[in-house]
């Protein structure tokens, strides 16, 4: 349950980072590189993150899913 509250807290981080480097790098193709950078930022804050990456791709594959799906990413 512990590991719930910590992944739905770092929610808005994620999905403000998310937005942010798809602002700055946009378009389609790039989802690896954008994924591997999301992980290089969290690992360079707090290397304990390493511990829950399997959680936070699964919900950043969610998320983008979700983004995708309504719009919120704009495919070129």
């Amino acid at each position: 349950m512990q590991n719930i509250v910590l992944i739905l807290q770092l929610l808005p981080a994620l999905i403000q980072a998310m937005k942010a480097i798809e602002e700055a790098i946009p378009g389609q193709g790039q989802g690896e590189q954008k994924l591997a950078a999301i992980r290089q930022i969290l690992e360079a804050v707090d290397s304990g993150v390493a511990k829950f990456w399997p959680q936070i791709q699964t919900t950043i594959s969610v998320l983008v899913g979700l983004f995708n799906t309504t719009g919120a990413f704009k495919k070129d």
